[in-house]
């Protein structure tokens, strides 16, 4: 797990809720940090986790290691093996296609919720285009470079900061279940595609739609975003492996 190996949990300024407060505030930091890792690509399917391992490469106990294993596999971002190892999820038809109806289903309606937050504050939605255009820039240079990484996690960088802007927590914690369970795949199909097959985005025409404050138009593009990257992991990953 050399690309987790610096993270260490941070330490809170403010804690005044005691003792009992510091457990949950470490179970938490180590829960949102692992969940970062997957939904943008760091750890591919079938990676084996450990709680000692966690533990270690946190620099905290075995119980908040085993409470975020535990809070992840409940979500479907880890599996059990048939030995009781812990692993990052793999995949099969049937869950590829209905992640990817539930995808198109929920992310859409986010993201026009995103636009709808916003109003008619023009200034609030040229601020939000111009971060959304300087992610996108930079994960064109990731492309060019063949950075398969930087592009997986600059991709769900793009995306969560259009959607966290709709202040919709419900929307927004089950469009995060949906990524945890694709993000891994995204990154195993760049690396096997090579991110030359990620050149036709549609990141600027959704940036393009919000400045425009066309519901519509960004609802379709997202849409067309979704189908595009599940097609490209239907053809870059085996279900079978």
């Amino acid at each position: 797990m050399t690309a987790m190996a610096s993270v260490k949990p941070e330490k809170s300024n403010g804690e005044t809720g005691g003792p009992a407060a510091r457990p949950a505030a470490i179970h938490e930091e180590v829960y949102q940090r692992l969940r970062r890792a997957i939904i943008s690509g760091q750890l591919e399917p079938g990676r084996a986790l450990s709680v000692r391992g966690l533990a270690a490469e946190f620099g905290v106990s075995a119980m908040p290691a085993r409470e975020a294993i535990r809070q992840l596999a409940a979500q479907g971002a880890l599996e059990f093996t048939p030995t009781r190892r812990v692993a990052v999820a793999r995949m099969s038809p049937e869950k590829l296609q209905e992640l990817c109806d539930a995808r198109l289903a929920l992310e859409p309606v986010l993201a026009a919720r995103a636009l709808g937050a916003i109003g008619d504050d023009a200034g609030a939605r040229e601020k939000l285009a111009d971060t959304l255009l300087a992610i996108d820039e930079t994960l064109d240079k990731a492309i060019g470079q063949g950075d398969s990484a930087a592009y997986a996690r600059l991709n769900s960088e793009f995306h969560f900061t259009l959607y966290e802007t709709a202040r919709a927590p419900v929307y927004l914690g089950l469009v995060e279940s949906l990524w945890l369970q694709t993000g891994p795949f995204m990154r195993v199909v760049i690396g096997r595609l090579g991110t030359a097959a990620l050149d036709d985005d549609k990141h600027k025409e959704i940036v393009a739609a919000l400045r425009e404050g066309d519901a519509d138009k960004l609802e379709t593009v997202i849409r067309e975003d979704i189908m595009q990257g599940m097609s490209n992991i239907v053809r870059g990953y085996s279900v079978d492996e």
